[in-house]
């Protein structure tokens, strides 16, 4: 069991996903991922919808979203994580890497 001080913070991740070219299953992909805790989505374009995610185990939960019906691909464009704090006092670390 984690105590406060080391317990994970919420990784901030922006995503892209590409969706199926069929329209009722795209519709039914959307469903499903706008029901996922901690993802909010934007607007549909075409193909592709991006989303927000914000997770303390986001590596998980673009495994789930890798297996929805209708998402092709999942591709995460930009990942900010903060570095727990061990003295409540300190600013948080802040670590952002854009996506390769």
């Amino acid at each position: 069991m984690t105590s406060a001080s080391t317990a994970l913070e919420p990784a901030l991740s922006s995503l892209i996903f590409t969706l199926s070219a069929a329209p009722e299953i795209q519709g039914s992909a959307i469903a499903t991922l706008a029901a996922h805790a901690g993802l909010t989505l934007g607007e549909h374009q075409g193909r592709w919808i991006p989303g927000v995610l914000e997770s303390t185990s986001p590596r998980d939960a673009f495994r789930a979203f890798e297996r929805v019906p209708g998402v092709e691909l999942v591709e995460v464009v930009y990942v900010e994580v903060t570095a727990p704090q061990s003295d409540p006092d300190e600013p948080s670390a802040v670590r952002t890497a854009p996506a390769v």
